[in-house]
């Protein structure tokens, strides 16, 4: 009976929970009006204004007084048409509606009823659509992309080819349409393990294509990278820029361009107190060269000049090739030299039984290969000057092939038929493309050629005049 009582209290105690959290949520207006905002003014003043800005407390714009909603942050987002206002991991959404001098009015454009499961979430306009990717909730991190229904003013699902989770340093392209991951950071408490719970990080990098629905691996994390995120918390990293974000580390200031696949390093000092000082990214976006930081307590602007002359390029980029690539290429290499070698050896082998075979055919001095006395003598002839650096000259070689006394044509033809044989029978037996006379125009008359054996043919036609 006991047991029966206890289970009804519970039972009662929940439906008031819920009728009360229920009412909590029905207190957020559908229509508000705010006046004399110089942070709006400003925001709306820059007609190509496109950015995303976190609230400070002092300066949020949502009447949450009295709701459940009082302790979310909440995030403006500009496109160059449209101005909204969120409550940071709800899915509550208003959008500007009217601008009368320094009256403006929002209405709320969402019927959400689910929350807390998009925890530091990334939102963002993307070709008129509002996305939510990833965040915490329900003990888990998620790498889910979300899209805002504006006819049922509900969040719809977006399914991809794979679920790739970020925790916070993740980057929106809005000239792309991709959002950038570059390492993945994955919680589940649902797990056993205290790893689980921390958090276990995975350093390949990504990027998600919005007009497909894909993720496209971009290969692995820097090493050097790696370790200016070791210590990455679930926030998402400090001031997007056109090409990536600053990323603060201790107390120096770095930019992830993700565009170039490169990595800068402030070094300027002054520059990294400024972002220090903003550390958490509130009332702050960079327009064009500028960046304006809005004081909630003056009711002001301040602004800073943005140069990528403070920044200089590391030696490393953000990411690289998969680490299984390396393996990959280096089995392939193992594989060609492998391949090559045994080449190399069967045509050694060959080479050796074709050049033993011709030696064969010229001990049976076979009438096709064997050199015969005539060309035995030029050949000795062109040897032996060789050996000394010198050439011989036409005259030598007419005496030799008994033709000094043969009209010139005539001893044209007998000498260039001659050497051809020698040079055909030569590549026959060495089986290669090298010739073994060579012959070069004379230094004191252009007109006539001297000859010659290479000094690299030397012991090679020595061996073969010996079996010869």
């Amino acid at each position: 009976m006991n047991y029966a009582k206890s289970i009804l209290f519970s039972i009662f105690l929940s439906l008031v929970f819920i009728i009360r959290a229920n009412a909590a949520i029905i207190q957020l207006p559908e229509h508000f009006k705010i006046t004399n905002s110089p942070f709006l003014d400003k925001i709306t003043s820059i007609q190509d204004l496109e950015c995303k800005v976190f609230l400070s407390k002092q300066n949020e714009i949502i009447p949450v007084d009295g709701t459940i909603f009082k302790t979310n942050g909440q995030e403006l987002i500009k496109t160059k048409e449209k101005l909204y206002l969120l409550i940071s991991q709800t899915g509550v959404i208003y959008q500007l509606e009217d601008k009368v001098d320094s009256s403006y009015s929002f209405h709320r454009i969402d019927n959400t009823i689910n929350i807390n499961y998009n925890i530091a979430c990334n939102n963002f306009v993307w070709d008129n659509h509002i996305y939510s990717y990833g965040g915490y909730g329900f003990w888990k991190l998620n790498g889910h992309l979300r899209a805002f229904n504006f006819l049922d003013k509900e969040w719809d699902i977006v399914p991809a080819n794979n679920e790739i989770i970020s925790n916070g340093h993740n980057w929106f392209s809005k000239n792309e349409g991709r959002v950038y991951v570059p390492f993945q950071a994955i919680v589940n408490a649902g797990i056993v393990g205290p790893e689980s719970i921390k958090g276990t990080k995975n350093y390949d990098s990504y990027y998600l294509d919005i007009a497909t629905k894909k993720w496209v691996k971009l290969g692995s994390m820097h090493a050097n990278a790696k370790k200016l995120i070791e210590e990455a918390s679930i926030t998402n990293s400090f001031l997007n820029i056109d090409s990536g974000y600053i990323y603060l580390n201790q107390d120096e200031a770095y930019y992830f361009n993700f565009i170039a696949n490169k990595i800068y390093k402030s070094n300027n000092s002054e520059l990294n107190q400024f972002f220090i000082r903003r550390a958490n990214s509130n009332d702050i976006f960079l327009y064009k060269d500028s960046i304006f930081s809005f004081s909630p307590e003056n009711q002001s602007f301040f602004t800073k000049k943005f140069s990528s002359n403070s920044f200089e390029q590391l030696n490393y980029a953000i990411w690289g090739l998969d680490d299984n690539y390396f393996y990959v290429i280096i089995f392939i290499i193992f594989i060609l030299t492998v391949f090559v070698f045994s080449i190399w050896l069967f045509n050694r082998s060959v080479s050796k039984k074709l050049e033993q075979s011709q030696l064969k055919i010229l001990k049976s001095k076979s009438v096709n290969q064997a050199f015969v006395g005539t060309e035995v003598a030029l050949i000795t002839l062109l040897l032996k000057n060789s050996k000394q650096s010198m050439n011989v000259e036409i005259n030598e070689i007419n005496h030799v092939l008994g033709i000094k006394d043969k009209n010139v044509g005539l001893q044209k033809k007998v000498r260039s038929d001659m050497i051809n044989a020698i040079n055909e029978k030569y590549q026959f037996i060495t089986q290669s493309e090298l010739q073994l006379i060579s012959s070069v125009r004379k230094e004191d008359d252009k007109r006539f050629y001297e000859y010659f054996i290479s000094a690299t043919e030397i012991k090679s036609i020595e061996r073969i005049l010996e079996q010869n």
